[in-house]
């Protein structure tokens, strides 16, 4: 690996900076990264098809199968970055020696840890196994938490690639050719859907992979660069470069300002030495630079363990094995968790609160003898009792035989929602629809006072806002029904 050929500027990044530039090499070089992911997932979601197993499955396994598709993109992107041009067939005819090592691994207890962008490196270009691959993953994963969140927000991405896509394809479709809607897409798809689903997961996967693998290299690049100080090395290499360049033209002047003063001849050059005053001198630029500008001192709390020899269990063994020694992320990941739970306590607390609040004022302190005062007007009509006639039927049905339809039956709504509002005390607001009255009628009342109510309603609806006029027996039958359910004088 030689630094100098390094295609990216080599300085200290925090974590998204780092995953922004992966983004941007991924930009950079999308199409044969896309092209990589694509030819070694295409082969695999035929064989999956071709094989008798249910689509929904197959699509499963096109997922799981990931770790066959991404190590090419790495393999590939690694080369790139240091200047060496490697083609695409190149890559496949060294595809089993890139995927092979440790793929059972990959495949099965780590498939679902959150890093896997950020530690497939190790694997993959540093070839550890082992013990020494936990070992450096432990060192390079220390408060390294952006590779899971890149993992989590590519897969919503993914989500809303493919939902997009399957979109897209519904809304071209003429509405005559269209074979299925939405709610049978999503609870009992025919063949046709479910490859239309598998066809639009793997577009959307094919796009967001370059992204991810070239993110989490990015940050496998910076935390290496902050470990072995690769920005320095290079620093002091270019400026031992400048020294050796200045040495030179020294050596030269001054030979050539002998020969001309003194007519000597040249002799054989020997090798310049760097004296302890050389050395510190070249020290003291290398600090000059514009990258030790600056000297901070951070203090922080570590735990060093108990004084036990004691061996640790079989339980926290397998963990290391199963995360890859990466105990940072399993505490973030149970922090996550933890604050999850917490906001849905809180959003459960509030909704309750939301709907029991009517409970809450009921019951506080001097609340349980205080009676609310039952509204004057609903919906513009006057619901007081001295306001109604003695008998609201009777006054009903004159009108309606008199051809005023609109006044009987309003006389008839409004005399009952007044005997409803004093007489069995229901709580309406002032503002309420009619919609809103029955609603809170329901279960308040009896049932064949309930079914009276409802059927005069929708009665009152048509005509108040429909215009449509009921036949004069079902209006003449309302006003004789009236007074078995409300009372000759409940109203007035």
């Amino acid at each position: 690996m030689d630094l100098a050929k390094i295609s990216i500027k080599l300085r200290p990044r925090t974590p998204w900076e780092s995953i922004d530039l992966g983004f941007t090499m991924a930009r950079q070089w999308f199409l044969p990264l896309w092209l990589l992911w694509l030819c070694s997932a295409l082969p695999v979601m035929i064989v999956l098809t071709l094989l008798p197993l249910p689509l929904w499955l197959a699509g499963l396994l096109l997922w799981w199968f990931k770790p066959l598709y991404e190590p090419p993109l790495l393999y590939w992107l690694s080369r790139r970055l240091f200047a060496e041009r490697t083609s695409v067939k190149a890559v496949f005819g060294s595809w089993l020696r890139i995927v092979l090592p440790q793929l059972f691994a990959s495949l099965t207890w780590r498939r679902l840890i959150p890093s896997r962008s950020f530690v497939m490196p190790v694997v993959v270009l540093e070839g550890l196994k082992g013990k020494r691959r936990i070992s450096r993953i432990g060192v390079l994963g220390r408060r390294a938490h952006a590779a899971g969140w890149l993992t989590l927000v590519g897969l919503h991405f993914e989500v809303v690639l493919e939902l997009g896509f399957i979109g897209l394809i519904v809304a071209v479709i003429p509405q005559e050719l269209l074979w299925t809607d939405w709610q049978s897409y999503l609870f009992d798809p025919d063949p046709l859907s479910e490859w239309l689903h598998h066809t639009s997961a793997l577009v959307a996967m094919s796009l967001i992979a370059p992204f991810y693998v070239a993110g989490g290299f990015a940050l496998y690049l910076n935390r290496r660069s902050q470990l072995e100080a690769w920005d320095l090395e290079l620093g002091l290499r270019q400026l031992a470069q400048r020294h050796q360049r200045r040495g030179l033209v020294s050596v030269a002047s001054m030979l050539l300002v002998s020969l001309l003063v003194f007519g000597l001849q040249p002799k054989t050059s020997q090798a310049l030495e760097i004296n302890p005053t050389a050395s510190q001198q070249l020290i003291q630029e290398v600090l000059a630079e514009e990258a030790f500008g600056r000297y901070e001192e951070r203090g922080y709390w570590k735990y060093r363990g108990e004084d036990s020899d004691q061996d640790s269990g079989w339980l926290e063994e397998w963990l290391k094995q199963m995360l890859g020694g990466f105990h940072g992320n399993l505490a973030y990941l149970g922090e996550i968790v933890m604050w999850l739970a917490a906001g849905g306590v809180l959003a459960y607390l509030l909704y309750w609160f939301i709907h029991n609040r009517t409970l809450l004022q009921g019951h506080g302190i001097g609340q349980s003898d205080k009676k609310k005062v039952a509204p004057s007007h609903i919906l513009g009509l006057d619901l007081r009792p001295e306001s109604l006639p003695a008998n609201p039927a009777s006054e009903a049905a004159r009108l309606i035989e008199q051809g005023d339809h609109r006044g009987g039956l309003s006389l008839l709504y409004r005399a009952s929602l007044s005997v409803l509002v004093h007489v069995y005390s229901l709580q309406i607001s002032e503002g309420a629809t009619e919609g809103e009255c029955l609603d809170n009628a329901q279960g308040f009342v009896k049932d064949d006072l309930n079914d009276y109510f409802t059927q005069l309603t929708r009665v009152w609806q048509k005509l108040a806002y429909g215009h449509i006029q009921p036949k004069y027996e079902l209006a003449v039958k309302l006003c004789q029904e009236w007074p078995g359910h409300f009372g000759v004088n409940s109203a007035g």
